[in-house]
């Protein structure tokens, strides 16, 4: 309630409680998306890094097959 323009204690308490709540859930989403993003960047670096590995495979089994042939 206000009194001559002033909030009463009890509800600036409970504007400062409900503005904590409210930032806890931004963060909590903040956590949620960081980690989603941290899955999709784990993932695409498991992806790349099979991607090399099957590349050099590739790779080094076409050498073996061109010094088979004598080239």
């Amino acid at each position: 309630m206000e009194h001559n323009g002033e909030i009463s204690p009890d509800l600036s308490k409970e504007r400062k409680e409900k503005k904590k709540e409210r930032m806890r859930l931004v963060v909590e989403d903040d956590d949620d998306e960081r980690g989603d993003k941290n899955q999709q960047a784990d993932a695409f670096i498991r992806n790349f890094r099979n991607q090399l590995k099957i590349q050099r495979e590739e790779s080094f089994k076409r050498f073996q097959e061109m010094i088979n042939r004598g080239i």
